[in-house]
């Protein structure tokens, strides 16, 4: 919803048009194995990414430790995930802006990312892939070498998109999500990464899983404008092509299946960093190995409400770029 002063938008507010959800409600009473599919199905660009935050959510009430060789694996798969997730936000930015040269080839790099995971996993999405102990894969890490061969070119491209949606600053630079405007205790989120802060589940001493082990240093810009948060998501496009190639040799000696898990009446925490922001699982285990109550907290919930901030000031006609930077997910929202 917009208010309109001239060619400017002055006011604006996202609302979800579909009724609120209690996806948390879909978890009660099923098995763990069960709850992490489900999980997966919240959203199709981060399922994974929920899938990730719930598995660790109940291997830390289990007191499960996942393999060295599994937990690179996910980083991997989840990482793969994020790039595709990342390339459509782009590309649909570009479409926007009727920009054809950054709108066609981030898609075909999507598609072949998608074809990997269908043979993996039997669908696009990597659903089922992340499971409590480690995941479940066909075929073993060598099932992704067609994807690290088109790596190089993939790096290489990034650079010639930014220089591409640079080309139009005119458009993608009024309207800024100051970070004076983000709450204290904001949680990571790439909208925020594009306006200073440097909050990410993936980086510091607190950083998640495998990404422990692998140094990383999150991407932020400054200026918190449309071209910033475009420019911010090729940056952690390059960004996870790195992580990539840190984990694949650990997760080259991934020969065994997930962690077996033991259930008792326990209850964890499990964080993950989505392509939207980060999201949060507390998962609460009966002794029966049933789920007694899931907690769901998404970073998508607190874009959303400073959406309004972000496009106040924006052209009209800018507003559809202006918005599709900000990387909404109304399926990760409301959650």
């Amino acid at each position: 919803e917009c208010e309109i002063e001239g060619a400017r938008v002055t006011d604006a507010a996202v609302r979800r048009v579909a009724s609120p959800r209690n996806v948390e409600l879909a978890f009660k009473g099923v098995t763990p194995v069960r709850g992490a599919d489900i999980a997966s199905h919240i959203c199709a660009r981060s399922g994974v990414h929920h899938a990730a935050a719930f598995c660790e959510a109940v291997e830390d009430a289990l007191g499960v430790t996942v393999l060295e060789e599994q937990a690179a694996l996910r980083v991997v798969i989840l990482e793969w995930a994020r790039i595709a997730s990342h390339l459509e936000v782009v590309s649909d930015v570009a479409r926007a802006l009727e920009d054809d040269l950054a709108c066609g080839p981030p898609r075909r790099y999507v598609a072949q990312i998608r074809s990997t995971f269908d043979g993996l996993f039997s669908n696009p999405f990597a659903f089922g892939a992340v499971v409590p102990g480690g995941v479940e894969i066909r075929g073993g890490p060598g099932a992704f070498d067609s994807l690290d061969e088109m790596a190089p070119g993939l790096a290489r491209n990034t650079r010639f998109w930014a220089r591409k949606l640079g080309l139009s600053k005119a458009r993608l630079s009024d309207g800024r999500l100051a970070h004076g405007a983000l709450p204290e205790d904001h949680p990571p989120a790439t909208a925020f990464r594009a306006c200073g802060s440097k909050l990410d589940f993936r980086a510091g001493e607190e950083a998640r899983g495998f990404y422990h082990e692998l140094g990383y240093r999150p991407v932020v810009r400054e200026g918190g404008a449309a071209l910033d948060r475009v420019l911010l998501l090729l940056g952690e496009v390059d960004a996870s092509l790195a992580l990539i190639e840190k984990a694949k040799k650990a997760a080259s000696a991934c020969a065994g299946g997930p962690t077996p898990v033991v259930m008792r009446k326990s209850s964890g925490v499990g964080a993950c960093e989505s392509p939207h922001g980060g999201i949060e699982y507390r998962v609460f285990l009966g002794a029966e190995g049933k789920i007694l109550r899931v907690r769901i907290a998404s970073a998508a919930d607190v874009v959303v409400g400073l959406a309004g901030q972000a496009l106040a000031g924006v052209p009209f006609e800018d507003a559809a770029p202006a918005l599709t930077s900000l990387n909404l997910c109304a399926s990760c929202a409301n959650a």
